[in-house]
């Protein structure tokens, strides 16, 4: 895993990357971010550890991995297989719960 997407939830709109700072961000509920994704795939299966939680998943595209701190935070990170050049499941999960990704490459 070496693809790395970070998911936040905007609180105003970002035009710039000087705009990109915690007030900008509200902070996410770990235990509402597990329930949320665990309804939108079954499948999903979780660990907590001593910081939050790590979560598995296997897409049809790729390999999913997710990580949320223990305490609410700002950002939560999506890890996806570096070999595979499609991330289809981070547009579906930011519609879905309505937070915006972040990543180094564009994500198809």
């Amino acid at each position: 895993m070496s693809n790395v997407c970070f998911v936040m939830k905007l609180k105003v709109e970002i035009r710039s990357a000087k705009d990109l700072g915690e007030d900008a961000l509200l902070r996410q509920i770990s235990s509402a971010l597990v329930e949320a994704l665990s309804a939108l795939f079954a499948e999903l299966l979780w660990q907590e550890t001593d910081d939050g939680w790590f979560g598995s998943l296997d897409g049809d595209d790729t390999r999913y991995e997710f990580r949320i701190d223990a305490e609410p935070d700002y950002a939560w990170s999506v890890h996806t297989s570096h070999r595979r050049r499609t991330q289809r499941l981070i547009p579906v999960i930011c519609n879905a719960l309505d937070v915006t990704p972040l990543t180094a490459r564009p994500i198809s």
